[in-house]
Order: structure tokens, then sequence, then C-alpha cells
């Protein structure tokens, strides 16, 4: 009896992707076999598409934002049963560099991803390490599983900008990942949560969760902020649209002694306000995907986050990869995409 075969959506080269037909992946023994059911298009996915990680060895299936169903288990692993439904983190440490053996296995010196490093989920079945497997909450559906792995990095930013109760909070760029920080801000007892954004259907959206929406195209920006605040400046503010816009203005928005958390990762040099850092006596930290307990924390979140479900504004099967990166791309009715093996 031959191999089943399994669809899956293949880069082959740069804004180049195919549907193949390949071999089931088969576990090794400390692996386990996922029968994919929703998986999440990142932004840098989309960079990946145009040619943008030199990590990248073609052709590559990607997919690194994904929940499915255990359906095998390889020999020498224990814990798991098939059918249980499961999230992944795909992170992948080297565990012996000086970032991992202090424990910071999410800045690892050779750090790599699931769906950029080795092949991910964009599939129907894809293997994964058994360390990388997280439980779903009984009760919380596959799709909105699948937003585990967008919400850590929400989290991990919020845990880095250390929110108190009644922290007034400002989030430049209210895409997928800039809506997740405000999530974990409400959560993290954040008083008032600003939004900034140049989307109108972002606007929209921003303004249905429940968050003070700022349209940028309109007025200025800083000065709203500060109007919302009593003049003061927010007391930490979030920079997670990753352009040299944003990150100019953050430094002006923030209260003296405030703290600005960069969480969009920009691929070019900025200017940020040295003098007004120095001034105010302000503080910058930078933030890179999670550490594992902030997945963990996302994972058991998601029951308690009515919200979530808003966030995923498509869902796509394979076949229309070409549509589902496209209004990824566009952003003009979207948030999260999902495709739907």
């Amino acid at each position: 009896m031959g191999a089943i075969i399994i669809k899956a959506v293949s880069l082959v080269e740069p804004l180049k992707l195919q549907i193949i037909e390949t071999p089931v992946p088969v576990p090794q023994k400390d692996e386990l076999l996922i029968k994919v059911a929703y998986a999440g298009i990142c932004g840098s996915d989309v960079h990946i598409r145009h040619g943008k990680n030199s990590r990248v060895q073609y052709p590559l299936v990607m997919g690194h934002e994904f929940s499915g169903e255990i359906v095998k288990i390889g020999a020498k692993v224990t814990g798991w049963q098939t059918g249980d439904r499961v999230v992944v983190n795909p992170l992948i440490s080297c565990g012996i560099c000086d970032a991992c053996t202090r424990g910071h296995w999410h800045v690892c010196k050779k750090l790599g991803l699931t769906g950029i490093d080795v092949d991910g989920a964009f599939a129907e079945y894809v293997t994964i390490h058994s360390s990388q497997a997280i439980k779903v909450p009984a009760g919380v559906p596959l799709d909105i599983a699948a937003l585990a792995e967008p919400l850590a990095v929400g989290v991990h930013a919020v845990d880095r900008g250390r929110i108190r109760l009644g922290d007034n909070v400002a989030i430049l760029g209210g895409g997928p990942i800039g809506l997740m920080v405000a999530l974990a801000a409400k959560l993290a007892g954040a008083r008032r949560i600003i939004v900034i954004e140049v989307s109108d259907f972002r606007l929209s959206m921003i303004k249905q969760l429940g968050f003070t929406a700022i349209d940028a195209k309109n007025g200025d920006a800083r000065q709203a902020v500060l109007e919302y605040t009593g003049g003061n400046g927010a007391d930490v503010v979030f920079e997670a649209a990753a352009t040299p816009v944003t990150s100019a203005q953050m430094t002006g928005m923030l209260r003296i002694r405030g703290t600005a958390v960069m969480v969009g990762v920009h691929r070019q040099l900025v200017g940020i306000d040295m003098q007004d850092v120095n001034l105010r006596e302000l503080t910058i930290l930078g933030t890179r995907v999670y550490e594992s307990a902030n997945f963990v924390a996302a994972v058991e979140l998601l029951p308690s986050i009515a919200e979530l479900g808003k966030l995923a504004t498509h869902r796509l099967r394979l076949e229309e990869i070409d549509a589902a990166f496209a209004a990824t791309e566009s952003g003009q009715d979207s948030l999260k995409v999902l495709l739907h093996p």
C-alpha cells in the first residue's frame, strides 16, 4: 500500500505559491503528527512570500500559527493521546547558547520557527516536536485556538510593559498584533486603552472591541492621546506598527517616566527622540515573540476573551491561498485570515 497523499501550499520561490500533493509526514520518535484545523497568516508570512527573509530555503510550507488534532504519536512520546486538541508553540531553540542557558529560549541566538525554518501548517498535516504542543481548553473552538500564537505576542508585550491597574495605555497600530496587545492590556487592568490607526475598517473594529480609537489620518494623534490622559500622556505606549512615523511619535505620547514597548519589528533604521528619553526619563523596551510562560498564559486565557472571534475576519480553504494573502496584505476588510485545510 502506497503512502497517503495530502495537500499543502508550497512557496517554491518568492511570490510563487503552489498547491502540491505530498506524502503525509511521518512523526519521528519524539514527534506528534497533527491534523491541521486552522492556520493563521502572519505579517512575517507576507514578508517571506515576498522573499524578504534570508533564512528561508525554498520550497517551504509556511504556517506557524495553528491548531489541530493529534492523529499519530512518536514511539518515545508520553503524556499525549490521539484525538487531543492542541495549539503549537512554533519556536525552535538550540538549548545551549548563552540566552538559552539563562532561560531566555525565545531570544536564542539560533532561534527558528516551525513554518519558517522547517515546514509548517499550510497543509493538511504537519509534524512537530511533542514539547511544542499545548492542550486546548475544553469548549474553545479550534479556529479561536489558532489565535493563541499572536495573542501570546500581546501577552509578552504587556508583560514587558508591566502595566498596573488603572494605567493609561496607547497602542500605535490597530492590526492583529496591536489588537492582541489591547486585549491583553485590558486583562492586565489598564483603565483606558487608546489605539491609533489609519484604516477605517480597523478603526471601526477598535470601537467595536470597546477601545478608544484615534484616526491618525485626521488630526494630531499625539495631542489626542494627551487630551485623553489629562495632558500627562500614557503610562505605557506600545509601538505595533513598525513604521518610521510611529517610532518618531511614541515618546511624545508618554508621561514622564513612562515606558515605550517596541512590538512591531522594524526592518530599517528609524528615528527616536532620544533627547525626550533623557529629559523625561523614559524607558524603551524591546520584545521578540514570547516566552513559553506567555504562550501557556495565552492558551489559558482563550476561554475568557469573548472578543477574539471578531479578529478572525476570514476563514478560507488551502485552495484559496492567493485570496487569503491578498486579504491579509490589503488590510481593507481583514484582521486575521485563517486557512482551513
